[in-house]
């Protein structure tokens, strides 16, 4: 197993335990995340603290299951399946996704994510 896919594994493992410090430990300070195709990237650790609040107080991420790898030197795609409990709307949510992950330096610098933006909406405002 290649040191990247350490680092997403354990990232994935502190995103089950709701570890937010360990999750964003993992990352890099001047970290790119994209929520879904269209939104604004979050950039910086704060804000990103920030939306994983937002993201909890909405979500209970209840699994968070690989399907498929590729990994091409500091780039792993993978494919999965997450259930998700929406608060909101008090639904579980099989949530198929497609992930872009880019590491640097040993840490995760870039996401994006790609799943199906109608089935789970986006929680509130992440801005800082």
């Amino acid at each position: 197993m290649s040191e990247n896919m350490k680092v997403l594994e354990a990232w994935m493992a502190a995103s089950k335990r709701g570890d937010h410090e360990a999750f964003l430990d993992l990352m890099t300070d001047d970290l790119e995340y994209y929520w879904y195709m269209y939104a604004k990237p979050v950039r910086d650790k704060p804000t990103m603290r920030k939306f994983l609040r937002n993201y909890t107080a909405g979500f209970e991420q209840r699994e968070w299951t690989l399907k498929n790898t590729v990994e091409n030197a500091d780039m792993i795609m993978v494919e999965g399946v997450e259930k998700l409990f929406d608060r909101t709307r008090e639904v579980l949510i099989d949530n198929l996704f497609m992930q872009v992950i880019e590491f640097k330096d040993g840490k995760i610098c870039k996401v994006r994510d790609y799943y199906d933006a109608q089935r789970v909406q986006a929680p509130v405002e992440t801005a800082a």
